[in-house]
Parts: C-alpha cells; sequence; structure tokens
C-alpha cells in the first residue's frame, strides 16, 4: 500500500508589497518657505506558509500472501507481521490544523469489502487515538460509520489545537484477515493510501464538535481549503 502527502492549502511565501509615504512643503512665488521631506519607510507584509512534509516523499508497505489469521502486532489474529508506519512533519510556518484522508480501491476480487470476515484495518496516531478501528471510522460528532470499501474518507482530524512548525505525528496502520474469511478472498487485494493535508488555523474555527480521530467537516466558520 502507498502512502503519501498532498499540500492541500498554500499562501506564498515571499510576496511583498511596499508601501511609501511622502510630504512635501510647497515654495511659494513670493516668499521662500522651509521644505522638508520624509519616509515612513518600507512597510513589507510577507505571507505564511502552510505545508505538509515527511522526509521521503512516499512509503510503500506491501503485505503479500496472506491467509486468515494473519495479521499485525495490534490486530487482533497471529500478530506475526509488521505494522505500517508513518511519520508526519508540519513544515508550514503559519499554524495550522492537520487531516488525514483514507482512501481505499481493490482489485478484480476485494480482500477489504467493509465486513466482519474481510480485512480488518486499524489507523492510529501516536497517542493511540483511533481514527479507523476495524471497519469503521467516527463522524463528526462521535457517530460510527462504515469505511467504504471503494473511494475516500476525508478529513479525520489529526489535532483541534493549532499545530506549529514542526509538529510531527506518527501513525501506526495495523491490519488482519478474519479466521472466518472464505475460498471467496483468495487472490484479493486491496491498496489503502494516507493522504495528509493542512489548512490555516488562524481565522478558520473549528467546529465545536470536532474531535481528534474523528471527521471534520466544512461549515459556516471552518474550510479545509
Amino acid at each position: 500500500m502507498t502512502m503519501s502527502t498532498r499540500k492541500r492549502f498554500a499562501l506564498g511565501a515571499g510576496a511583498t508589497a511596499t508601501v511609501g509615504a511622502v510630504a512635501t512643503l510647497a515654495a511659494g512665488v513670493t516668499f521662500g518657505l522651509f521644505s522638508a521631506t520624509t519616509s515612513s519607510g518600507a512597510n513589507t507584509f510577507t505571507a505564511g506558509t502552510v505545508t505538509v512534509g515527511n522526509g521521503p516523499t512516499s512509503v510503500t508497505c506491501n503485505v503479500q500472501n496472506m491467509v486468515p489469521g494473519d495479521s499485525s502486532a495490534n490486530a487482533p489474529g497471529s500478530k506475526a507481521d509488521g505494522t505500517c508506519t508513518y511519520n508526519v512533519v508540519y513544515t508550514g510556518s503559519a499554524n495550522a490544523y492537520l487531516a488525514v484522508d483514507v482512501a481505499v480501491s481493490n482489485g478484480t476480487t476485494k480482500l477489504y469489502d467493509a465486513s466482519a470476515t474481510g480485512l480488518q484495518l486499524y489507523l492510529k496516531d501516536g497517542s493511540s487515538t483511533p481514527y479507523v478501528s476495524g471497519t469503521s471510522f467516527s463522524q463528526q460528532g462521535g457517530a460510527s460509520a462504515s469505511l467504504p470499501s471503494t473511494g475516500t474518507t476525508p478529513n479525520l482530524l489529526v489535532n483541534k489545537t493549532a499545530a506549529g512548525t514542526g509538529t510531527a505525528v506518527s501513525f501506526s496502520l495495523d491490519y488482519g484477515l478474519p479466521t472466518g474469511a472464505d475460498n471467496s478472498y483468495q487472490g484479493g487485494n486491496t491498496t489503502v493510501t494516507l493522504t495528509f493535508h493542512a489548512v490555516q488555523a488562524g481565522n478558520n474555527a473549528v467546529p465545536s464538535n470536532c474531535a481528534t480521530g474523528q471527521q471534520c467537516n466544512v461549515g459556516s466558520t471552518f474550510a479545509w481549503s
């Protein structure tokens, strides 16, 4: 499975504007008046940046030849397989909120089909906050919903407190194929892609019923881009 970052929102760095103020006293025709000029000096305005970075541009975690009962270390099952890990660093200069999108795609035969017998997924951050558990995720407000077997589940909130430059977040993706998986899953294939993005925190209030690990939707006072 391939996990990548995306810049969802960016303000161009280094954009400048200069304002000068000049006052002049006019010289009269008959009388010589003292005159002078003065400048306020340059006033420079620089936009902040909102960017997400992580070492390599992508991390690939391939799990092959799974059989019923196989799992990684933090999922029910054999616990013999390795956990997929992903480290994210917020590199922008403006404080920001972070989110992760979870996209699922399948081959001709689905290994993940959002059922109790198919592939189970467990996504957590370094604080053990769950984002995906088995086949479900939490919507805004806390209601549970099924993670679809095809398509993207967007905007799972990573931080309700604005992240500053250098904020690092680690993620783990565990998985397991239940012993109840039958022959219909043989040769199945699933790809899970995690996409991280950020948006400015200033003048962009997160709704009060959003929580870390839950989906946080666009509202009247909040937007992701």
